[in-house]
């Protein structure tokens, strides 16, 4: 399991709540003449159209339990412009990170995250000043401060969490990207 296989779980999910996402490739090649074709760069990973919600932008990332933290600088500078336009211009966006856990030949998805842009920018701004990333989970071997105040991804962003049910991730109620009910 990688990053690919995480983007493919929340594009399940938002076509099962009644989304239209819309995935690219890093690069596609033309059949007839070989051009190689590559998105602008920053563009997230998911553009989700709805007919009568806000359009919807998901950058998608994953973080192997191994690492312990997900540096902030995995968000490019470039996906950051894209995901505070995008809201500026009334849109949603979220960040979906998967944390991954291997296990002998395999990997698992163990946490998924659909955190909305805002609250993921108001986290970042928590943790920034102390460190470049943020923990996992703030224990043993991470900074006191960070311990002290339980500042992680467990605890900052345990609303955001999904659930799996029967090996499909799921929203909690409340979720900002259930959609609203039609008029």
């Amino acid at each position: 399991m990688n990053e690919a296989d995480v983007r493919r779980k929340v594009y399940r999910l938002l076509r099962e709540l009644g989304y239209w996402p819309i995935t690219q490739t890093d690069a596609t090649v033309c059949p007839k003449c070989g051009t190689r074709s590559i998105p602008p760069i920053g563009r997230p990973d998911i553009l989700v159209l709805h007919p009568t919600q806000r359009s919807v932008v998901v950058e998608v990332k994953s973080l192997r339990r191994t690492e312990t933290s997900f540096p902030f600088k995995r968000v490019t500078p470039e996906q950051r412009q894209w995901l505070d336009r995008w809201e500026e211009a009334g849109g949603l966006g979220y960040l979906a990170v998967g944390v991954l856990r291997p296990h002998k030949t395999k990997t698992y998805l163990d946490h998924l995250y659909l955190v909305d842009w805002t609250a993921w920018k108001e986290a970042e701004g928590l943790v920034s000043p102390i460190q470049g990333s943020i923990p996992l989970e703030a224990g043993k071997g991470t900074r006191r401060v960070l311990q002290e105040k339980h500042l992680d991804i467990l605890n900052l962003l345990r609303h955001w969490a999904l659930h799996s049910e029967d090996g499909r991730w799921q929203l909690p109620k409340g979720h900002s990207a259930w959609p609203e009910e039609a008029p």
